[in-house]
């Protein structure tokens, strides 16, 4: 597999029909039954003004107006740690350190679920600063190579850090959560919610030869719920156009705690991508891992001119 990566209703009404529309409401039964002169609604003290001769009577104070809106509803439990799990996502993107850790790929191929073929083994040096991600020092099988890793031959992924998690539990996304029990994981007890996001909500790009895709997906996530912070992600692309090469992509994703410097971060330890040929069983299968966090610090050089 080559070069693939990861109402409004509008009312409208003529003059003619407005005419009519206005004498309709003109000759209702009610409007019939009032007096000249009369309202239905007794005036109060938040009548408007007139510009009657003589002192205005005094009128009684307005009851109070109905509410606009409705008192906001509890959340659930359940509700509840998906936005205590919005917030630390959030805090943890603000607050983690600048870091570089060694990404190591290996590519296999696959046939449906038969065994794993071995194809090669992509390196490269992750580093993370102020928020970004990218990426230096690629390797293939362990040999240097000048490209860049989105310009390798065969399946890529790039986003395990900060984007897959802050894209999901971003407000923006809209994504429909749905929660399906509890589970250890890790080690950890952790609530799974199952979940669903749009295609015009979502930021999942998909790259095959020359076609490129946003992706619905749907998927599970694992909370640990003392913390709130998420443990594994699941996703899988749904409704791929017809036309796109592949017809089934997914992608997973597991955090864990690591030591930065002085700082301990949940983030992502090991990570899997799977995409298949369209009408075929042809499958390429990534497994990835995430090694020797470590604090990162930019590098500057300073030269002295002599006069």
């Amino acid at each position: 597999m080559k070069g693939c990566s990861f109402q409004r209703t509008c009312f409208w009404l003529s003059l003619p029909a407005a005419v009519l529309a206005l004498a309709l409401a003109l000759i209702t039964p009610a409007a019939a039954q009032s007096q000249p002169g009369q309202s239905n609604t007794p005036p109060c003290s938040d009548a408007p003004p007139t510009l009657k001769r003589g002192a205005q009577p005094e009128l009684p104070p307005c009851p109070d107006s109905p509410a606009d809106e409705a008192p906001a509803r509890s959340l659930t439990p359940s509700e509840a740690l998906i936005e205590r799990a919005r917030e630390a996502a959030f805090q943890f993107a603000q607050k983690l350190p600048n870091f570089v850790c060694q990404e190591f790929m290996s590519r296999y191929v696959q046939r449906g679920r038969g065994e794993k073929h071995p194809l090669d083994l992509v390196s490269a040096e992750i580093i993370y600063e102020d928020r970004k991600e990218s990426y230096r020092n690629v390797k293939l099988n362990n040999r240097p190579t000048d490209k860049p890793l989105q310009e390798i031959d065969g399946s890529w992924s790039t986003g395990e850090f900060a984007s897959i998690l802050l894209d999901l539990l971003h407000p923006g996304t809209h994504a429909q959560f749905r929660s399906t029990g509890t589970t250890t994981i890790s080690g950890f007890d952790a609530h799974v919610y199952d979940f669903q996001v749009q295609q015009e909500n979502s930021n999942w790009m998909l790259h095959a030869d020359t076609h490129n895709v946003t992706a619905a997906y749907q998927g599970t996530v694992w909370i640990d719920p003392n913390t709130a912070r998420v443990l594994r992600i699941e996703m899988q692309a749904r409704d791929l156009p017809p036309d796109f090469p592949m017809d089934q992509v997914e992608t997973a994703v597991d955090y864990s705690y690591v030591r930065i410097g002085e700082t301990s971060a949940l983030l992502p330890v090991h990570a899997e991508t799977l995409g298949c040929e369209r009408g075929t069983r042809d499958c390429s299968h990534n497994i990835i891992d995430f090694r020797n966090y470590h604090q990162f610090k930019s590098e500057s050089t300073i030269k002295v001119l002599s006069p």
